[in-house]
């Protein structure tokens, strides 16, 4: 029952493109303003739900209402247009069935030939052939139609009852009080939505004024709620906010009063209603145009299961900031131990024009010096004769050999790149490692190796004064082939009071670098499997808590953890670096808190290691600040959030360690919400035995505070 009960409400919010149930309750509400069409509508939903659920359709789709809100808006135009007879409510229920087939064949056949949803054709095709087949009926009665006025509401200006008008009539409500209920939501639900509703409204009436002037007073309101739709799905909840999006609401709202006018004169003539064809030919136009662009850094299209416009926009920036230039492969550096950045990226030497990706590498001292005495022998250079590895596992495609080392100081132009080998690492991407010691190479042509094997020892063949590491990316198996921009998946960089972690980041010349080496005992406490089950008790607002936690899997084969209150944390392991790339729940569970403690965690461990990450506003801030910085949101965002980690190691009696990540939460605003600024500390404690032993976060004197017990193969 909870799971139909969902679905008719989630039907409702689909019209609005919402993702709540409180926002289809009140929906759900405005529509019996009008009884009758509230009870018809609702009769709609209820047809289209179980009959998905007889026959078997997706049961996450039955419960977000994609099968549902056609069903909704044809029992709500059925009373709408027509006086309703129990004889008229017994096709209406027929048509209801022809209503749900047509959505079920459009949402697939939309979604799989072209990636688009099937918005509200369905209903459309049905309700033209619903029209015209009730021609057969002299004694169906077509309803005069008119708004139910109030005498109470007089005080609101004409052009605002106009707007409630529109806003009413997305249910195919007469009544103003339902635009105004509807209005209401809108703003409680995301304030992007209710600015665009204003702004796509009043461009409509101005432009119509422009276009159309003789025909104002008629289409106003038909190309007012066709604008507010369209402004919805492309300000912000099918298209990604930017700073295009005004622009895109603008150019949106000019295309519905043209097609408006077009629909009309053409309908007119078979007695058929313009309904809602002007949103639904605009936005699938518009979302299918922007497929083919060969750059979607801005205007980006929902990607994700979708929330409010809001929530996608933090979503959205969030993943950039994080993940934008993570690959599909990744590569780490050729060495074991610290090595210096001599030259890089478009370095003064030789990495110039085509090969100006690339990196040299050499061992320095504590003074920075590359040899010790006086540097005049390979033998005195601190990178002679050290193991180069892999960066990443491949095919051995080019192995070049048999060149000797200069002395220091002299170059080998004749044969520029020394004894070389090539890897083919696959999705396109080639790794060259040059200037090897001859006869020192411990591979083949043609032999498939992994990440980390030794290759051979570095020397001084080629054009190299003394003796480095070259290594660069390139698209061939070429030697001497240009250079492609390709990150390091994750390094450490060596600054002068800490270690910084580095992921999918290029490493600076003239810094201090190396790989990362992982720690048994962290990597045993955040290696998650799929079935492990936790528990944790803790004490929040003095009563004693029990949180479960369970491992899951989803459909696309990434890990989940789920608590018993239903929150769930993604996790997603980069190899050596863990990730929570997203939270959904409550703000209150241990889950939460370690949502927050360990965004990201690399599973190494240094006592100065330190790094940084971002989080999204929407998983930190719920009040009226936040609420209120939306409002310019389409301009600029206006609170930002981020953290800050760093490892601390605690030696207790008989060397047994602790391991504990400090953080510091930083919520910032700019602009005229400069005056914002709210910081929080926490730690998260790791046992000798690898288990994460405790949370503890300080939330403006509030101390949250678990203590967990791991599964059974990770006992305290």
């Amino acid at each position: 029952m909870n799971y139909f009960l969902d679905s008719i409400l989630f039907s409702y919010s689909q019209i609005f493109f919402c993702n709540r149930k409180w926002f289809g309750l009140v929906a759900l509400l405005a529509t019996f303003i009008v009884p009758e069409m509230g009870g018809l509508a609702l009769l709609g939903v209820i047809i289209s739900n179980s009959l998905a659920i007889y026959l078997k359709f997706d049961r996450t789709k039955i419960r977000n209402g994609f099968y549902g809100f056609n069903g909704i808006l044809f029992g709500a135009a059925s009373s709408f247009y027509f006086e309703i007879t129990p004889y008229l409510v017994f096709i209406i229920i027929i048509f209801l069935v022809i209503t749900f087939f047509l959505s079920a064949v459009l949402e697939n056949y939309l979604a799989v030939g072209f990636n688009l949803p099937g918005f509200s054709l369905p209903f459309i095709l049905t309700l033209y052939i619903f029209i015209v087949f009730l021609t057969n009926y002299d004694f169906i009665n077509v309803k005069s139609l008119h708004y139910l006025d109030y005498d109470f509401l007089n005080f609101i200006p004409a052009i605002a009852k106009k707007y409630f008008q529109s806003m009413a009539l997305i249910l195919f409500q007469p009544s103003l009080i339902s635009g105004i209920i509807l209005t209401i939501a809108i703003l409680f639900f995301s304030r992007v939505m209710f600015i665009i509703s204003i702004f796509a409204f009043v461009l409509n009436y101005y432009f119509l004024q422009l276009i159309i002037p003789t025909q104002v007073d008629s289409l106003i309101v038909l190309a007012g709620f066709n604008s507010i739709l369209a402004g919805f799905a492309l300000g912000g909840n099918l298209v990604i906010i930017s700073k295009k999006s005004l622009p895109l609401v603008i150019v949106s709202t000019l295309m519905v009063i043209i097609i408006t006018g077009f629909f009309t004169k053409l309908l007119a003539n078979y007695s058929l209603p313009v309904l809602v064809l002007p949103f639904n030919f605009i936005v699938l136009s518009i979302l299918y145009s922007l497929k083919f662009r060969k750059e979607q850094s801005d205007m980006a299209l929902l990607y994700f299961q979708p929330g409010s416009p809001e929530e996608n926009f933090y979503y959205h920036q969030n993943w950039r900031s994080r993940f934008q230039r993570f690959k599909l492969l990744f590569p780490e550096l050729p060495f074991f131990g610290e090595f210096f950045v001599s030259q890089g990226f478009e370095g003064e030497h030789t990495h110039k024009e085509d090969w100006k990706y690339a990196w040299d590498f050499v061992v320095t001292d504590e003074e920075n010096k590359y040899y010790k005495d006086e540097g005049n022998s390979l033998s005195e250079h601190y990178c002679f004769k050290i193991p180069v590895i892999a960066p990443l596992k491949g095919k051995v495609v080019k192995v070049v050999d048999g060149i000797p080392n200069n002395p220091i100081g002299d170059i080998n132009i004749e044969q520029n790149w020394g004894n070389t080998i090539i890897l083919d690492h696959g999705e396109g991407l080639f790794s060259s490692i040059s200037h090897f010691d001859p006869d020192s190479i411990k591979v083949e042509e043609g032999e498939e190796i992994k990440k980390g094997k030794v290759l051979g020892l570095c020397g001084n063949s080629g054009r190299s004064p003394f003796p480095h590491i070259h290594f660069q990316f390139q698209a061939t198996d070429k030697l001497g082939d240009k250079t492609i921009k390709f990150p390091i998946a994750y390094y450490l960089q060596k600054n002068i009071d800490s270690i910084e972690l580095r992921t999918f980041d290029f490493p600076d010349e003239g810094t201090h670098v190396q790989n990362i080496e992982t720690h048994s005992i962290i990597k045993k406490a955040f290696n998650f499997r799929l079935g492990d089950k936790y528990k944790f008790n803790y004490e929040e607002k003095s009563k004693q808590v029990t949180e479960e936690w369970e491992v899951k899997i989803d459909l696309f084969n990434s890990l989940f953890i789920e608590n018993s209150f239903g929150e769930t944390a993604n996790i997603y392991l980069a190899d050596k670096i863990f990730y929570l790339t997203n939270y959904v729940g409550k703000k209150r569970s241990a889950l939460y808190h370690f949502y927050l403690l360990s965004v990201k965690v690399p599973l190494c461990f240094s006592s100065n290691l330190k790094w940084e990450d971002d989080f999204q506003v929407s998983k930190l801030l719920s009040n009226f600040t936040r609420y209120l910085s939306e409002f310019l949101l389409l301009i600029k965002q206006q609170i930002k959030a981020s953290v800050k980690y760093e490892y601390k190691e605690i030696v207790e009696g008989d060397n047994k360690s602790e391991f504990i990540i400090i953080s510091l939460i930083s919520i910032k605003g700019s602009g005229i919400f400069s005056y914002f600024n709210k910081n929080m500390n926490g730690s998260l404690v790791i046992g000798e035995e690898g288990v994460i032993k405790k949370l503890e976060l300080n939330n403006n004197g509030k101390i949250f505070l678990a203590k967990s017990i791991q599964p059974e193969d990770k006992k305290v």
